[in-house]
């Protein structure tokens, strides 16, 4: 069998148990590509070495890869295609590497807004400039992850109600929030731009009609953030995400509260719900970047 229609196999039997795993997926196609067109059991320990050490840029990247190939392998055997793991022990302790959230500044936001509005390739699988500003807008104003706000569809964002619905697949209710008056004009301004009258359709579109992808948002954001001059020390893995919007979100927003004499301790929980966080502990994070407090 050869590894891509192993990984083929594996991710259909995810998907009939009920799970999303777009995550494990991408981490397993990236892992066949990596290793070419061989056998399961010709895979050897240096292999998977290497795209580990590749592909992560912290300790928690690495682990968080480490047990999806573990499980894959783990899987293989188990069925008798494999007689062995190819996986070394998992990383060796010393001192964690940890990749530090780059909070943008107000300035810097304006900066990749202002820079959004460049006109851009029209190619169908491409999305126009407004699209691309609308978004990077969204992800800030609301601090909602990259996946979940390329899902969304028209039915999701309820402009007069100004609430926008998230589905996430292995949570058991979907989670409801208010936009702000600035957002729900923004987005009411874009609604308008194009005609369609399908609920169903991705309220984030490509030319072609398509939803926007993840991937093609992430490269544009990298290509737009070097536009604009936003840079840190560090080397390439170390420079300032699109995710790193959601954390400066939250940032902002404690900043706001501490300079209104608001108590954390009350509004931690509000942040975790709005954000959808399922423990308080992942709320509790970004107070490590929040001097302020």
């Amino acid at each position: 069998m050869k590894v891509a229609e192993a990984i083929g196999t594996y991710v259909a039997m995810k998907q009939v148990m009920g799970i999303s795993y777009k995550w494990g997926t991408g981490v397993l196609q990236a892992f066949s590509r990596h290793v070419g067109d061989i056998s399961l059991d010709a895979v050897v320990a240096g292999q998977v070495s290497a795209f580990l050490g590749k592909s992560a840029s912290s300790d928690r990247a690495w682990l968080l890869r480490y047990r999806i190939l573990r499980a894959f392998f783990d899987y293989w055997i188990a069925r008798n295609e494999l007689t062995a793991s190819p996986l070394l022990p998992s990383r060796r302790s010393g001192p964690v590497r940890t990749t530090v959230p780059y909070i943008y500044s107000v300035s810097e936001v304006r900066k990749l807004l202002n820079a959004a509005y460049v006109r851009r390739r029209a190619t169908p699988r491409d999305f126009s400039s407004f699209t691309f500003r609308t978004l990077l807008l969204f992800l800030y104003a609301t601090g909602a992850r990259m996946n979940e706000t390329v899902s969304l569809t028209q039915q999701d964002i309820d402009l007069r109600k100004g609430t926008i619905t998230f589905h996430r697949p292995l949570c058991a209710t979907d989670r409801t929030i208010p936009m702000s008056p600035h957002l729900r004009r923004s987005l009411r301004e874009y609604a308008n731009s194009f005609a369609c009258h399908d609920n169903h359709k991705a309220f984030f579109r490509r030319r072609d009609e398509k939803p926007v992808r993840a991937i093609d948002l992430t490269v544009s954001f990298q290509k737009l953030r070097r536009k604009a001059g936003i840079t840190r020390p560090g080397g390439n893995r170390h420079q300032p995400k699109i995710r790193d919007l959601r954390r400066t979100f939250a940032v902002h927003c404690m900043r706001k509260w501490l300079r209104n004499g608001k108590d954390l301790r009350n509004m931690l929980p509000l942040l975790g719900a709005y954000l959808g966080h399922v423990s308080l502990s992942s709320t509790e994070a970004y107070l490590a970047v929040t001097p302020e407090r």
